[in-house]
């Protein structure tokens, strides 16, 4: 039997409208076509990843709408399947890892400024979310735990297109200990990706190194672990 030596990271993402959905009986995989009843589909999710990884091992599943006809309840699925920071399969594509950002400067909720992208002498997390964005409100505790720890490290950033007034009254209630670009539509729009909330991690030269969706306490300090000190590159003198 398959084991995984590490610990499996699991998050069900549903997609539709808010009434009470039905239970599917049959799970449709979306990169295969595949059709799997409940008991195929758990095997199924328990069997993914390479066998005894080296690294942490995540899945991420992304079930769209479901679809029903007669008697049956079919759940269409993708998933992101990750080993450390590598993703072994990732459903949506990031063509915005690897852009560089220049030198731009914003207005902090508190009338402070700071400058997003160029040179800098710290890496940048960017979180893009909203106010009555769920998601986006159930990651701010992983979020503020990472802040506590890089606080003089790494520039944490939230930005969303709600209005100044708007965040300060959220922020009276809720606790998000990021620094607060708003009314920032425009930016968001160069440098978003896919619906909130979402995550781009930006290194010292100002260039999009990771885009991640689901905050994680473990995977998000070995990406900053990362941007504090990358890999060197090591050069073979040839006499």
């Amino acid at each position: 039997m398959k084991t995984k030596l590490l610990f499996t990271f699991c998050i069900i993402l549903f997609t539709g409208c808010n009434k009470k959905s039905p239970e599917p009986n049959f799970y449709k995989n979306l990169y295969t076509d595949e059709i799997l009843n409940k008991k195929e589909f758990e095997n199924f999710s328990k069997e993914l990843g390479p066998d005894n990884p080296k690294e942490p091992l995540s899945i991420l599943f992304r079930f769209s709408k479901m679809i029903e006809s007669d008697d049956s309840v079919i759940q269409p699925f993708k998933y992101d399947l990750r080993v450390g920071k590598e993703y072994l399969m990732r459903s949506n594509s990031y063509d915005k890892i690897g852009m560089k950002i220049p030198a731009q400067k914003f207005e902090l909720v508190g009338g402070d400024e700071i400058i997003i992208g160029g040179k800098a002498n710290k890496p940048t997390l960017i979180n893009l979310w909203f106010t009555s964005c769920g998601g986006c409100i159930q990651e701010m505790p992983v979020l503020n735990e990472l802040k506590v720890k890089y606080a003089e490290k790494v520039n944490f950033i939230a930005m969303t297109f709600n209005e100044a007034e708007e965040v300060s009254e959220f922020l009276e209630k809720r606790k998000f200990n990021f620094r607060h670009v708003t009314d920032a539509r425009d930016f968001i729009g160069t440098i978003k990706s896919y619906p909130y909330p979402e995550n781009i991690f930006i290194d010292k030269n100002g260039v999009i190194k990771y885009i991640e969706q689901g905050a994680s306490v473990r995977h998000f300090e070995s990406i900053i672990d990362e941007l504090l000190e990358p890999k060197a590159v090591a050069f073979t003198h040839n006499k």
